[in-house]
């Protein structure tokens, strides 16, 4: 059985990764519009997508909070797909494609990158 902050740790990703993806795949215009993100077809479709992964992620997660042994390898996973995920995104506000909200979601990826790496470091056998 996890620990209290391993469960913690992995469930609340858990929970961002949904709250972050779920609103933009079932209710993406709107949500679109409060995140002043352009809306075409060829966007809607890769936002679903990626918006798909991210809820796909929050599952993995979880399932790491549950077994954290079994489910060890997501644990790099999600640190370099979180890293990617921030990257990309702080690259395409600095350039001035993208208005703030989105960045600032971004943020709780960088504190996510952060806890997984040093729960990584700290658990690695």
């Amino acid at each position: 059985m996890p620990d209290t902050y391993t469960r913690t740790l992995f469930f609340s990703a858990a929970c961002f990764n949904v709250f972050a993806g779920l609103p933009l795949l079932v209710a993406m215009r709107p949500m679109a519009e409060v995140m002043g993100l352009q809306i075409t077809p060829t966007a809607t479709l890769f936002i679903q997508i990626t918006m798909g992964l991210v809820v796909i992620f929050g599952w993995a997660y979880w399932m790491i909070g549950l077994d954290p042994l079994r489910y060890r390898p997501y644990i790099l996973l999600g640190v370099t797909l979180k890293t990617l995920v921030v990257s990309v995104i702080y690259g395409h506000w600095l350039v001035g494609n993208i208005p703030w909200p989105l960045p600032v979601l971004a943020s709780g990826d960088i504190v996510y990158v952060l806890l997984f790496w040093r729960y990584y470091q700290r658990t690695g056998s």
